[in-house]
């Protein structure tokens, strides 16, 4: 080894990234990811001195990495820069069966459909790794953005529509359009890309002092600059849904705010019920224990199990976030309990406040 490429490899960060080894002439030899990327690098020398080698790290001159946000992340880039620029050495990501990629027809609505080698690269979103849990995720996905895979014309609802499953039929269809921004919203939370969602809570004390919170996640961290408190204003008493219906109508009155990609509410079908023809995709987030999941949650182990039930305005059956990969359920726990903290700090608030006058 060369003193350079000693001197490379210390200074290597521990960070999730792609790395790459290139000979003298810069010529890549070999491409590969990793959740730390000194060690990994390190790891590779140690088989050269064992023999165990597949790859002539003799010829390794220069090592260049990129950082990426997690793992998950790196084998992404991984397998698009193996695919662009085909090392010799890397011999299992130069075919692009390994990867998902989720396609959508270029029809009034959508044909949606998961594939391995798309046929062309307009409408297409991907890859995604990870194959058996990625199938898993975009099956469940349809229990709440009920995406079409017929070939049966708006006029004539096929088998899924009749199961809740399909709306791109009948008077479904105006809702068609948010069900598949809704489903690109939830590719891009497990991929890791960025997006931007909202969350909202009601807090009052027996029906006093009501006010709502609204929280933003960016890329999936707090962007507490976009924070916002509501003093509920029309609503007398307890009644959570026409709270939160006040706060997103006065919410989406403010033109000069950027919309977000998404609008998670705490609650469930009632809540839901009174927001309407929003231009952006909604979900409610139901928490554990609440009285409305006793009918879609009748076993007594699941519901001792889940973590909440997410609900949407375009599908007739819940989610759990159980199945759910880990990193999105927890994105979503993350938004709703810190819509809820915001909520709960404001009242507390108004309350003392209350109590000095």
């Amino acid at each position: 080894m060369t003193k350079k490429l000693r001197e490379q490899i210390t200074s290597l960060p521990q960070k999730p990234g792609v790395y790459i080894f290139k000979d003298i002439h810069e010529k890549i030899l070999y491409i590969g990811k990793a959740k730390n990327i000194k060690k990994r690098i390190q790891s590779h020398f140690l088989k050269k001195e064992r023999g165990d080698q597949l790859i002539p790290y003799g010829r390794i001159k220069n090592i260049e990495y990129i950082l990426t946000r997690s793992e998950r992340n790196a084998l992404i880039l991984e397998r698009q820069l193996v695919q662009k620029h085909q090392p010799k050495y890397n011999v299992e990501l130069k075919d692009d069966k390994n990867f998902f990629f989720v396609s959508f027809s270029d029809d009034l609505f959508p044909k949606i459909s998961l594939t391995h080698q798309p046929k062309t690269e307009k409408n297409v979103i991907g890859p995604f790794v990870y194959g058996k849990e990625f199938k898993e995720y975009f099956k469940n996905l349809r229990r709440i953005f009920p995406y079409r895979t017929c070939k049966s014309k708006p006029e004539k609802p096929c088998l899924y529509y009749h199961m809740g499953l399909c709306n791109a039929h009948l008077a479904k269809t105006k809702s068609y359009p948010l069900v598949c921004e809704g489903l690109k919203i939830f590719l891009a939370l497990y991929a890791g890309k960025p997006t931007t969602l909202e969350a909202y809570d009601i807090s009052n004390t027996q029906g006093s002092l009501s006010v709502g919170s609204m929280v933003s996640f960016k890329n999936g961290r707090p962007n507490k600059t976009l924070y916002r408190m509501f003093k509920i204003k029309t609503v007398k008493g307890s009644n959570d849904a026409l709270s939160l219906q006040e706060v997103i109508q006065r919410r989406l009155a403010h033109k000069e705010w950027e919309l977000p990609n998404l609008i998670v509410i705490d609650g469930g079908k009632g809540q839901l019920s009174k927001i309407k023809n929003l231009p952006i995709p909604i979900i409610a987030l139901a928490k554990l224990g609440n009285p409305r999941l006793s009918v879609s949650l009748k076993k007594s182990t699941k519901r001792a199990q889940t973590k909440g039930v997410l609900w949407s305005p375009y599908g007739t059956s819940s989610l759990s976030l159980d199945p759910l990969p880990k990193h999105v359920k927890n994105i979503l726990l993350s938004l709703r309990n810190e819509a809820h903290r915001f909520a709960i700090a404001y009242h507390r608030k108004r309350r003392m406040g209350d109590m000095k006058t």
